[in-house]
């Protein structure tokens, strides 16, 4: 007997990875500021009155900072009699001022002048903190008024069209986050190695992804480009980097509250180009129609699809049962006819919108308290977020805790500790029955009254055991015979059965140090540990249809005797599945900076050195798979599943032995160990020149035991030039700020799955002699290394006509080599394949960035943003170049050929159409179809073309362009934004006809050509001559992948609209609050492609032709309040 826990599963199941004490510093903090101080108030604002939000008020020499609020207010607490505040907003002079004791209670106006230059914005890379004046690096800033501009669903939504070069891929079928890719991809390996950039949070990497993280935590986000920014990263930098600053306590306790509500619509099943369900009833019955003619008579006919007792039983639909019944006199013509125009009424596609999706509906609210000094600072924020999905049954929560605390210990020493932890839960149901296609479209879910509609098969087995899916006819005897289960199937009962539970809890914990040991040098250590601990578990009622099936498929029946044979335990209960799966992941750095001025600032070195240290650790996973189990006892029965799994049961059903899946028996722990040792350097002379460096040595236990890889430097140089604080640039007034950058530079990326060692696989499932033996999964590799990416840019910045017009262009060549590809092997090392580091990889691009505030006049201020990135990327070396062409248009991100644009269409030369029947070329200009005299294939002389050099590249199948263009208006307290984002430059294949099958549910199949329709477009499978009839496949896959079928994937898309409301100034200071806005706003509104034909690219899977659910619009609705 075994017991589980399935039910009473809670929160409070992980409260032993969260201790309370652990809380206590943060709290305790909080109550610490009923010491004595005395606050400072003031307010920032421009030339002409207007209050500066985000502006920083800094305690000169020391790191005691905070923000204004939104109307450039701010209160600073002291204990000294005297003290220096710096005040600093990027577009602004700085400016700075002398408090005293006396100056408490009174408000004082700071009023900044614009600055003269652009290069004061403070930039974070992660190890350190500098202004953009001293940088070399290509780095884009994104500060807390562009985040908060929008209602960002996610940080992904939040970086889109703020960053040149940086694009969101889309799964085309809507599962899983967005995935960032930063100047184009720069592998072969995807999937082993990733393509996206490295995500650092407050100075340390984390695995972590964007979407898991509260948008409402971060301060500020920096997205390092180049090897000058990146490459102090080593062997995870070639892909970039996104650092991500979190907030941090400041001021008087503030209390700020977040409420957001988002609705996203059911998709429109239109742009989806159906057929009607009229018209696939017509289609239906010429697809059988033809069939017919091939048999004597019916029963003939559906002998061949297979009776009890037959191991090749095959599916039929419900209009073929319909015909065999009129055929076999069940009934007559009128009952026909009556059934067929009833089927044409019906729409399953929109009973299943109607009833089985629903809007989605997402409830996410954040509580966050602030409050410091300049002794110590605390931030915790708690977010709740709620969302019912688009299937019914499904349904998510997450809770996020974020709580950091920072002491300054003495004037030299200032500790830093935190948590930030989040738990899901997860309702998913079986994905069998999250396909709205799952039944024929004239088949219904509910009737005209609401009730369920039941039907008395349908196409679907239960994917536990080897029983293949049944037909009408063998339904029908099943449902007959009493010892069996009925196969009956209506989608709202399955959907309550089989839903997966998954719970996760994720823990990030961090601490550092900050030490000043002599003016300018200060030494800290930084540690965090990450962990992940994740539970899914699935049930299936003994009395859902996979259950029903699957027992039936598993029993044995003598009609002789009556007597019925079920497998000893497995009928007697529920199928249980839980899986845990669990990650734990450390880093620890320690590091020395040093930052100091020399002869009044005309030399200025910045510098830093250290270690660093990281583990990442996946233990085995625990999976148990339970038949007979019962969720009120949480019981099982005990069942022999390794011969269940081999040797299989006589099926009466099937004739044969079926067999019953035992679930994974392989365990596997991954393991590695990292260690680093890094430093950077930075001069200025003059405020005008810079130089910087930096150099890295990664070791890792990824790399080979060759010593030449072992100990390969990373590293970058770097030559700026401040343009505009020259003499000669003195009297062009119209040039605020002007710097020149260029760098170079070489960083890495590493696949954690490739290892230089052998691996392989303890097994125990031999069938003869039940033994262990080992299976060899990869051989030794000693000259595995890190793939390499050597870096050039060059970059200019610019500020105008008093700062109105800013921006900065930057220029790239990023050439990735030592890439792991497929390699031939000589067969006697024991493969014929091995991955290696043998690809070369080559990324040009340019970059734009163009903002201004052109119009700002008393109430009213306008801004525009335009933000644009081009990307070539071109395969530079591969070593295992195909022939045949298949491969190449089938699966272009794996096959390619040197000197071509990576991940290309790759398609067939259209050659012409002949009475339906499309060709193509060969590689010599010959046509794929012989035809005779009157104009019909030759059976005998259609070929399939193969060779690699028939093949045309149509072009990338990536964009080589993506941008963003925003519009900003404000008017007193109203705020007004629009995001436009585009995409182009590449190519996809058109959606046709599939001409090899008969399953075709799209628009067009009732105008195909036909020999009474010949001005229809292409033949399809059901109107092939029959000689051909063989050839339909070839014919189908040439004519898809061919020239003739490729269009334009450019689209322009309108992803936002919003409009918010700020309280006005009078009535907050007539209360408590000191901040309020409500925020409406539109995404996915409105788009234009140039495919047409309703096609929206970014859904779109570009390679194969296919459509995807279209992205719904979503309407949010948010409101914040800051106390």
């Amino acid at each position: 007997m075994y017991k589980s826990y399935i039910k009473n599963r809670s929160i409070s199941s992980y409260r032993y990875l969260v201790k309370p004490f652990f809380l206590i510093p943060f709290f305790s903090v909080i109550l610490s500021f009923a010491q004595t101080t005395y606050k400072l108030q003031g307010m920032v604002t421009d030339v002409e009155g207007r209050g500066i939000s985000g502006a920083t008020v800094l305690q000169k020499g020391t790191a005691n900072s905070l923000k204004t609020d939104i109307n450039g207010h701010f209160t600073f607490d002291t204990n000294q009699n005297e003290i220096i505040l710096q005040f600093s907003h990027f577009g602004f002079e700085q400016k700075e001022k002398k408090y005293i004791k006396n100056d408490a209670g009174s408000i004082v106006v700071i009023s900044m002048t614009p600055s003269v230059s652009l290069l004061e914005e403070v930039i974070v890379t992660g190890y350190q903190t500098l202004n953009r004046s001293s940088s070399t690096a290509a780095i884009t800033k994104i500060d807390q008024k562009t985040l908060n501009e929008n209602l960002n669903t996610n940080l992904a939504s939040a970086l889109e069209g703020r960053v040149a070069g940086l694009m969101f891929q889309k799964n085309p079928a809507g599962i899983g986050a967005d995935k960032p890719i930063l100047r184009g991809i720069g592998t072969f390996s995807s999937l082993q190695v990733g393509y996206s950039p490295l995500l650092v949070i407050d100075g340390l990497p984390t695995e972590l992804t964007l979407d898991e993280i509260n948008p409402y935590d971060i301060e500020s986000i920096d997205v390092l480009k180049d090897a000058a920014a990146a490459s102090i990263y080593g062997s995870r930098a070639a892909n970039g980097i996104i650092v991500l600053t979190t907030k941090k306590g400041s001021g008087n306790l503030k209390v700020t509250f977040n409420s957001d509500l988002f609705l996203a619509e059911k998709p429109n099943l239109r742009d989806m180009n159906y057929a009607s369900t009229s018209e696939l009833i017509d289609f239906e019955q010429a697809v059988y129609n033809r069939e017919r003619s091939k048999f004597a008579n019916v029963a003939t006919m559906f002998n061949s699809y297979g009776d009890i007792g037959n191991s090749s039983i095959k599916y039929y639909s419900p209009l073929y049962q319909l015909n065999r019944d009129l055929e076999e006199g069940k009934i007559n013509n009128s009952d026909y006819n009556k059934t067929l125009s009833q089927w044409r009424k019906n729409d399953y596609n929109k009973d299943y919108r109607d009833n089985v999706w629903q809007n989605e509906l997402r409830q996410r609210y954040n509580i966050a308290f602030s409050v410091g000094n300049n002794k110590q600072n605390t931030y915790v924020s708690f977010n709740y977020d709620q969302a019912n999905r688009r299937i019914i049954n499904n349904n998510s929560l997450a809770l996020n805790l974020y709580a950091k605390s920072s002491f300054q210990v003495s004037n030299w020493l200032n500790a830093t500790i935190g948590l930030n932890g989040t738990y899901t839960n997860e309702d998913v149901t079986d994905g069998s029955y999250g396909n709205y296609d799952i039944q024929k479209r004239y088949e219904r879910i509910t009737d005209e009254n609401g009730n369920r509609v039941i039907s008395p098969f349908v196409g679907i087995n239960d994917g536990f055991t080897s029983g293949g899916i049944i037909n009408p006819g063998v339904a029908a005897k099943i449902n007959g015979l009493s010892g069996f289960k009925p196969v009956t199937f209506n989608v709202f009962d399955e959907l309550q059965q089989g839903i997966t539970k998954q719970n996760s809890l994720s823990l990030r914990a961090f601490a550092n140090l900050k030490a000043k040991i002599w003016k300018g040098l200060i030494f800290s250590t930084q540690f965090q540990y990450e962990t992940r601990k994740n539970d899914n578990e699935q049930y299936y009622d003994i009395n859902s249809y996979k259950m029903r099936y699957a027992i039936n498929s598993l029993t044995s029946y003598n009609p002789t005797t009556n007597a019925y044979t079920y497998v000893e335990g497995f009928s007697t209960g529920g199928r249980y599945l839980q899986f845990s799966s669990q990650a734990n992941n450390y880093s620890f750095r320690n590091q020395l900076d040093f930052n100091h001025n020399f002869e009044g600032g005309k030399h200025a070195v910045t510098a830093l050195a250290g270690t660093e240290m990281r583990e990442t650790f996946v233990p085995r996973t625990i999976e148990q798979l339970r038949y007979g189990y019962d969720p009120v006892t949480l019981s099982s029965s005990i069942i022999n599943s390794l011969a269940l799994s081999q040797a299989g049961v006589p099926s009466y059903i099937y004739g044969n032995n079926r067999t019953l899946s035992a679930g994974s028996r392989v365990q596997t722990e991954i393991l590695h160990r990292y260690f680093s040792v890094f430093s950077s350097a930075g001069y200025t002379l003059l405020s005008k020149y810079n130089v910087t460096g930096s150099y890295r040595v990664d070791r890792a236990d990824l790399f080979g035991a060759d010593p030449r890889y072992k100990n390969r430097p990373l590293w970058s140089v770097g030559l700026g030039w401040n343009v505009s604080n020259e003499n000669f640039m003195k009297e062009i007034q119209w040039v605020n700020g002007l710097k020149l950058r260029a760098t170079y530079g070489v960083n890495g990326n590493v696949d954690q799955t490739t290892t230089p060692y052998v691996t392989a696989t303890r097994r125990n499932d031999n069938l003869y002699q039940s033994l262990q033996y080992i299976n060899i999964t990869s051989q030794p590799n000693p000259l595995l290394r890190w793939e390499k990416a050597e870096t050039r840019n060059l970059g200019l910045d610019y500020s105008l006509f008093q700062n109105k017009l800013r921006g900065s262009v930057d220029v790239y060549r990023k050439y990735n080599t030592d890439l792991l590809a497929t390699t031939d092997l000589d067969p006697t090392v024991g493969a014929l394949t091995r991955r290696i580091n043998a690809g070369a990889l080559l990324n040009k691009g340019v970059e734009f960035s163009i903002g201004s505030d052109w119009l700002n006049k008393g109430d009213l201020r306008i801004g525009t943003t335009l933000v644009l990135g081009f990307n070539n990327s071109t395969v530079r070396k591969i070593t295992r170049a195909q022939s045949n062409a298949s491969v190449y248009v089938s699966s272009p991100i794996d096959f390619f050929l040197e000197n071509e644009t990576y991940n290309s269409l790759y398609a067939y030369q259209y050659g012409g159409t002949i009475n339906g029947y499309p060709y193509v070329l060969d590689e010599n200009g010959n046509p794929s179809i012989t035809f005779d005299a009157n104009g019909n294939p030759i059976s005998t002389a259609i070929k399939t073309v193969t060779n690699s050099a028939a093949l045309v590249n149509m072009g990338s199948l990536t964009p080589t362009y993506t941008g963003s263009f925003s519009q900003r208006f404000s008017y007193k307290g109203f705020d007004l934004n629009f995001l436009f984002v585009f995409s182009g430059g590449n190519v996809m294949r058109k959606e046709t006809l599939d001409m090899s099958s008969d399953a075709v549910n799209l628009s067009g199949i009732s105008d195909r050509y036909t020999d009474v329709n010949q001005n229809g477009n292409v033949r399809l499978y059901v109107d092939f001559d029959e000689s051909v009839r063989n050839y339909a496949g070839t014919i189908s896959g040439q004519w898809r992948n061919s020239t003739a079928n490729v269009v334009d994937g450019d689209y322009i898309k309108l992803r936002n609209i919003s409009l918010s409301y700020n309280l006005p100034k009078s009535f907050t200071d007539e209360s408590k609050v000191v901040s309020a806005k409500f925020t409406l706003q539109v995404n996915n509104l409105w788009y234009w492609s140039a495919a047409g034909n309703r096609i929206d690219p970014e859904v779109y899977s570009v390679n194969s032709g296919t459509r995807n659910l279209p992205l719904p619009k979503t309407f949010l609705f948010g409101f914040n309040l800051t106390l």
